[in-house]
């Protein structure tokens, strides 16, 4: 029998639990609903480590978690969802004690810079779409005045999947607690100097993978390539498989773009330490070099030209897509 993937991320030693060292960070950045069986001393650790290695943060945070059951088949939205959230459904397992509960949080940590009405209304907008058994892994952020649009929340349902050892719910954890210090989406970042905005969410969800994907390795103790391999080995397959195409879009986009940034770092025409601390992201005034429309137009071009050195040895993009 074929080994899973969650097998052969723990023979690599790659991390598949949120077990994270303790950082030097005020605890008080972020708050915590937490009603999934992950401690919440382990979920505020992984936050303050990933927060540690960013240059800024002027966000305050709030972390959801919230299991799911069963994915609900065949798989589809959630069914009669009347919030504006969106993903697949699973078996709703929370109580009604824990949804009110959710809302209650939510509420008291939106009112006091969002106001009343917002705060209810996106506090029943959460609660009730994990009333629902909605899954998701999503980071959104306050409106309206410039006090509510320090608040943001990150939510992340646990399903059976993600509730034992899974290398995903580590990568995805880090990868949404990235968004928190990107630009907000009505603050938009023209990096390729096109006339639209057209490469700001691709370039925004690669960097959050590429984030999660570096901090697991150090949550790891590992040379980050052995995580890159691992990712590189996975997105191949789906290229082989045709269950992804090569265009920066989704299915994927995250997965994918993250890629193409690592082919930018190895051209040397990104550097790393930029897109780890945050700050590539943080300010988006100008145009930063290693998002010129030549540089971009190679990433799309040869993202996916890579492939494997020898059995178990990793990957390496081809002399075409690091020379062109």
């Amino acid at each position: 029998m074929a080994a899973s993937e969650e097998e052969v991320a723990s023979r690599r030693g790659i991390p598949t639990a949120l077990e994270c060292p303790k950082s030097p960070i005020p605890e008080s950045q972020v708050s915590l609903v937490n009603f999934s069986d992950y401690p919440d001393d382990e979920i505020i650790n992984c936050f303050n480590f990933a927060v540690n290695k960013i240059a800024e943060v002027q966000t305050d945070v709030m972390l959801i978690m919230y299991p799911v059951g069963p994915l609900l088949l065949p798989p589809g939205e959630v069914k009669n969802n009347d919030t504006f959230y969106k993903g697949a459904g699973f078996e709703p397992v929370m109580t009604a004690n824990q949804v009110d509960s959710m809302a209650s949080s939510m509420e008291k940590y939106l009112e006091p810079a969002c106001g009343k009405e917002e705060a209810i209304l996106q506090a029943r907008q959460v609660s009730r779409f994990a009333e629902l058994g909605g899954g998701q892994q999503v980071q959104a952020r306050g409106g309206g005045s410039e006090e509510c649009t320090k608040k943001a929340w990150v939510i992340l349902s646990i399903d059976p999947s993600r509730a034992g050892p899974s290398r995903t719910l580590v990568t995805t954890f880090f990868h949404e607690v990235f968004h928190t210090v990107q630009a907000r989406p009505s603050q938009p970042c023209n990096y390729s100097g096109a006339p639209a905005d057209d490469d700001q969410f691709w370039i925004h969800e690669a960097g959050a993978t590429f984030f999660g994907l570096e901090m697991a390795a150090e949550l790891g103790n590992l040379n980050s390539d052995a995580v890159w391999w691992d990712h590189m080995d996975t997105i191949s397959d789906l290229l082989a498989n045709q269950q992804i195409g090569s265009e920066l879009a989704d299915p994927g986009i995250a997965e994918k773009g993250a890629i193409a940034l690592r082919l930018l770092a190895e051209r040397g025409q990104l550097e790393t330490s930029e897109v780890m601390d945050g700050s590539l992201y943080q300010n988006c005034g100008g145009q930063p070099e290693a998002f010129s429309p030549q540089n971009i137009q190679v990433a799309k071009d040869n993202w996916f030209d890579y492939s494997e050195v020898s059995r178990g040895g990793g990957f390496r993009f081809s002399e075409t897509a690091l020379t062109q």
